[in-house]
């Protein structure tokens, strides 16, 4: 079948102008495919804008429900709506249906939560936190409608965790429990659904025997009873040109890696693949196809970012330099040869209109050339600067740690020296009364706090007003000065570092464990939302 008949018909209903496109569009027209990615790529915000408007439509009906009902299932589907679309959001309707069917005593959708919980975390990146909760829950308390999807999420854990383990020891093991858990969701699967079925059976085809015949097929029964603006669409359109680059056709590679980017933008998924990795193809494959590799890895990183998936922005930034700087030197290669060009026409007065004119055309390119080129290395810069700050964070972690070490060894110094003075003096008494002198620790306690407060307000300045907005209006902090905080802020500063054991807080602030455990129960009082408050603080002051 000729790739512009079989995209006609799939992407029919999504706009005139790709019809117009697709009807003069030939598998081997590569310019063409090209052009027809970038239309796509142009209209990305436009997809977006309708994702939002159908999120916000559901937000409307959930403030209207009148019973948890139909409250949890409007939760479950603003949820699955921001799955792919955004980790941050997809995380907190996870949580607000755990915590409303819980409160409703609904097992069903308690149960279901904490599968969407797992499955959102497993995509973030907290891959043992995910199977972590996939353990709890265990397969024996997961109702019989359940299971497909419970086996289905432990499946996309293993598969993220692979991939970010890649080369590693603990590759095959991770592969192993994949296959296993793929094994078992096509078992709990029905084929209610065809193109789910067959893309299920594909997948395990797949693993199974990577070039078998039955796994091309069942693919492309997947890919064409899904809608171009659906997940399994794109996903067996990735699998479909994965197949054919392991057996060489790279035309058609080529054809469905694109179909597989274009309907992820249809959808729009931000959590995907496909143009991440056709970027890298082309850019591998010859040097002209630079500034078309720049713009895909480009993209790929905003929808990584917009997501805020860790395993593709690690992934995008291990190729994302290479892109640019072979960008840049195709860039200047080609404004030597128009400079050569030109120094030709010079001396070819016969055709001297036409040259001029052909000149005229290339300098007009290379003006947008070097404006999209400036606009990449604008976000380069952006990215950078991202860097240089996370690395002044660490710098001024370490100076933290530096300086109050130095303190303490001058004062160990100090006091090695005191003793020694006062035992030569047969002063031990004098000295006992010295070391337990209230004074002293007081001393001590106050020279980490002054340290401690102005390196910690260094890094991060906008904390105590970050913290006062999970308080309630009448329960807010108030900053003894510019450079110190309060007993509490400075108790929930340590646990915004991690510091999140009480016998810890208690021993780095001069406390007692309970004056501690005392402080913590009053603030969360003072808490707007209780229940999540710990969980806000570590998410204070994030950089993004």
């Amino acid at each position: 079948m000729r790739l512009f008949l079989y995209i006609l018909l799939i992407l029919m209903p999504v706009s005139a102008m790709a019809k117009q496109t697709l009807a003069t569009t030939d598998i081997t027209d590569e310019r063409h495919l090209l052009e027809l990615l970038d239309s796509y790529i142009e209209k990305r915000d436009v997809y977006a804008k309708q994702k939002e408007e159908k999120l916000k439509q559901l937000k409307l009906r959930l403030r209207t429900a009148d019973n948890n009902a139909a409250r949890l299932a409007i939760l479950d589907k603003i949820y699955r709506k921001y799955y792919t679309y955004r980790y941050d959001s997809a995380l907190v309707y996870a949580d607000r249906g755990l915590a409303l069917s819980q409160s409703a005593n609904d097992a069903y959708f308690t149960m279901l939560n904490r599968i969407n919980r797992a499955a959102v975390l497993s995509t973030g990146g907290l891959y043992s936190q995910s199977e972590a909760l996939l353990n709890e829950i265990g397969k024996e308390g997961v109702p019989p409608r359940l299971r497909q999807y419970y086996y289905y999420t432990f499946t996309w854990l293993y598969n993220y965790w692979e991939s970010f383990c890649d080369k590693s020891e603990f590759k095959d093991d991770l592969h192993k429990k994949k296959h296993h858990y793929l094994k078992l969701t096509v078992s709990a699967t029905n084929n209610d659904n065809t193109a789910l079925h067959a893309y299920l059976n594909a997948e395990l085809a797949f693993m199974e025997n990577p070039l078998g015949k039955n796994v091309l097929s069942l693919y492309t029964t997947a890919l064409m009873h899904s809608p171009v603006n659906s997940r399994v669409h794109a996903s067996a359109a990735y699998c479909i040109a994965r197949y054919y680059r392991e057996i060489g056709k790279t035309p058609l590679y080529e054809k469905y890696i694109i179909e597989a980017a274009i309907s992820d933008m249809v959808c729009p998924l931000k959590e995907n693949l496909a143009l991440q990795e056709f970027s890298t193809y082309l850019y591998k494959k010859d040097a002209k196809y630079a500034d078309h590799a720049a713009r895909y890895i480009y993209c790929s990183m905003e929808d990584a970012k917009f997501y805020n998936n860790r395993l593709r922005m690690l992934e995008i930034s291990n190729i994302l330099p290479i892109i640019a700087t072979a960008n840049q030197e195709a860039l200047a290669h080609k404004e030597r040869i128009v400079r050569g060009v030109l120094a030709v026409v010079s001396f070819m007065s016969l055709v001297l209109f036409a040259m001029a004119i052909f000149g005229y055309k290339q300098n007009k390119w290379l003006a947008r050339s070097r404006r999209e080129i400036r606009s990449q290395n604008r976000q380069l810069t952006e990215l950078n600067e991202k860097l240089i700050a996370t690395n002044h964070r660490r710098e001024t972690y370490m100076r933290l740690f530096m300086d109050i070490s130095a303190v303490y060894i001058r004062k160990l110094i100090e006091y090695r020296k005191l003793v020694s003075r006062k035992i030569k003096a047969n002063q031990a008494a004098d000295l006992l009364k010295t070391i337990n002198s209230y004074k002293l620790a007081e001393e001590e306690a106050t020279t980490f706090y002054t340290r401690f407060d102005r390196a910690f307000i260094e890094l991060y300045p906008g904390f105590v007003d970050e913290l006062n907005a999970l308080l309630m209006p009448e329960a807010q902090i108030e900053q003894p000065s510019p450079n110190s905080l309060t007993t509490e802020a400075r108790i929930y500063a340590l646990m915004r570092l991690g510091v999140t054991d009480s016998q810890e807080i208690a021993t780095l602030l001069f406390y007692s464990t309970q004056t501690i455990y005392n402080y913590k129960s009053a603030m969360r009082t003072r808490a707007i939302n209780r229940d999540t408050f710990d969980e806000d603080i570590s998410r204070l002051c994030h950089i993004g």
